[in-house]
C-alpha cells in the first residue's frame, strides 16, 4: 500500500540544478500554503518532459501570461534547512483542474503505483508558466550539444559517433 501525501496548494514551486554541468542533479522545490516543504528529485529528461507537458496544458487551455507589476511580486520564499519530504521521482503524472485553472502534479518514488510514496501538489497557471520558463533555463544551462550528433560536449572534448569515433572535437 502506497503512502499518499497531498501537499495541496503550492505558494512556491521552482526548478534547480545542483552541481557542475555533466554531473548535475535536478529537483523541484515546493512550499505549500499549509507550510509543508518538499524536494522532489528527478532526471534531467524528466524535468524537460515536465516543462513540455506544462507548456502543452497551458497552450491547450489558451492561457495568456501577464506579468505582475513589480510592487505585487511575492517575496522570495524562505525554505527550511531540510525539506519535510524528500524523494526521487520514478513516475510523474500531470493533470488539470479546469474549474480552478490549476495544474495537478503527481509523483511516485516507486515504479508500481501501490508501492512507495505518492505525492500530489497543485499550482495555478501563473506559477506553472513561470516554472516552465525556469525549467527551460535550468535545462539549457548544461553542457552544449555537439553540432553533429547532439550529444553533450564535455569541457575536455567529445568523441562524436557521427565522425565514427576517429576525431575528438574540442568543446
Amino acid at each position: 500500500m502506497a503512502d499518499r501525501r497531498d501537499l495541496g496548494d503550492l505558494t512556491h514551486v521552482s526548478a534547480e540544478a545542483i552541481g557542475q554541468p555533466g554531473q548535475r542533479r535536478f529537483r523541484l522545490r515546493a512550499l505549500s500554503a499549509a507550510g509543508g516543504s518538499a524536494s522532489l528529485w528527478m532526471e534531467k529528461e524528466q524535468l524537460r518532459a515536465l516543462g513540455d507537458a506544462i507548456n502543452s496544458v497551458l497552450d491547450g487551455e489558451g492561457y495568456t501570461y501577464r506579468r505582475l507589476p513589480l510592487d505585487d511580486l511575492p517575496a522570495e520564499p524562505v525554505f527550511p534547512l531540510s525539506a519535510e519530504l524528500e524523494m526521487r521521482a520514478a513516475q510523474l503524472s500531470i493533470g488539470l483542474n479546469r474549474e480552478a485553472q490549476r495544474i495537478v502534479l503527481i509523483m511516485a518514488d516507486a515504479p508500481e503505483p501501490d508501492e512507495g510514496t505518492v505525492v500530489t501538489v497543485e499550482f495555478d497557471f501563473r506559477r506553472a508558466y513561470e516554472l516552465r520558463r525556469q525549467i527551460t533555463d535550468v535545462v539549457a544551462a548544461g553542457r552544449p550539444p555537439c553540432p553533429l550528433c547532439g550529444g553533450p560536449l564535455d569541457p575536455d572534448g567529445h568523441v562524436c559517433p557521427r565522425s565514427n569515433g576517429h576525431h575528438k572535437t574540442d568543446a
